[in-house]
């Protein structure tokens, strides 16, 4: 008879009505599993990515804290022994119709009486951001706006109204440093992390929407991502810069310790230790990085210039 057909022929439409209820809640499943595998994976690469530029970032400050106690050191060092033997004679060079100008020589004593302070500054703890000024903007940049040679104090603005350096010395960026706000925008924008978080992709009500949405998170991670690399080829090439500049200003530094003379006695000797101490000063007042907080570039050809002047052999 056919009656008894009408139960199975139910059970089996309920049967199939489950599997393919449980097929959608598989796919469900899978979906918020794949929506919140992009989302971990997207997340992970951008923090990688952060990590190396606070590496770098670090990097940084150190090299230009480092040029910067160089140029102190020169500056209380060699420049002040050339001050002093030129105040002896009156800043002339006879024989050789070359002088020193009375400005000039006021602001070589300007900038030496600045890096005293920058040193005493240190041994007190109160210099600050002062070094890194100085290895960024070099002695002009640096004292630019402390006329009475107030080093601290001007240098530690200059460091405060740039972005980039307050970036630099103001902490890491995944720990919200200091200065960051403004350091973002100095250094192209850096998008520090999609506005969406893993969280709120994976509370959508469809998981067809939760995968959309993960998609979307992975594309501004991308962004993101791009911008900081960014950032970190620019950081690299404002230590590079540091570096040529650090191993120009040693080898002057070699070259005048080699002719210096404490007086205009010998003239020709006098001569050539004031070439090469004003191709040192004029090393030292070189800015590598503009105020864009970007590295300046051509300077290893201004640098060479310097060394001609002075007689040096530039290949060496």
């Amino acid at each position: 008879m056919p009656l008894p057909l009408i139960p199975v022929l139910l059970w089996g439409g309920a049967a199939l009505l489950a599997a393919t209820g449980i097929k959608k809640g598989v796919d469900a499943s899978n979906d918020f599993d794949k929506a919140k595998r992009i989302g971990e994976n997207a997340e992970e690469d951008h923090k990688k990515t952060t990590r190396k530029l606070d590496k770098d970032r670090e990097k940084t400050q150190t090299d230009l804290e480092a040029l910067g106690a160089l140029k102190v050191k020169v500056l209380t060092t060699q420049i002040k022994y050339l001050v002093d033997a030129l105040k002896k004679g009156r800043g002339r060079i006879d024989g050789f119709e070359q002088k020193i100008t009375p400005d000039q020589l006021r602001e070589y004593e300007r900038h030496v009486k600045g890096s005293l302070e920058i040193q005493n500054g240190l041994a007190s703890g109160a210099a600050g951001g002062a070094l890194a000024a100085m290895g960024a903007y070099g002695t002009v940049g640096a004292f630019a706006t402390a006329s009475t040679g107030a080093a601290i104090s001007g240098l530690s603005g200059v460091a405060a109204t740039n972005a980039t350096l307050a970036w630099l010395g103001g902490g890491a960026l995944s720990a919200g440093g200091f200065g960051m706000a403004g350091g973002m925008v100095a250094l192209g924008g850096i998008v520090l992390g999609p506005a969406l978080a893993i969280g709120g992709f994976m509370m959508a009500s469809k998981a067809e929407e939760a995968v959309t949405k993960a998609r979307s998170y992975e594309a501004e991670v991308e962004v993101a991502v791009a911008e900081i690399k960014k950032v970190c080829v620019g950081l690299k090439a404002i230590r590079s810069n540091a570096a040529e500049q650090y191993n120009t200003i040693e080898r002057l530094v070699d070259a005048f310790e080699k002719v210096k003379v404490p007086d205009d006695a010998d003239k020709t000797a006098f001569h050539r230790m004031y070439i090469i101490g004003k191709s040192l000063k004029e090393v030292l007042d070189v800015k590598i990085m503009g105020e864009d907080g970007q590295a300046i570039s051509g300077l290893k050809v201004q640098y060479s210039g310097y060394m001609e002047v002075a007689g040096m052999d530039v290949n060496q």
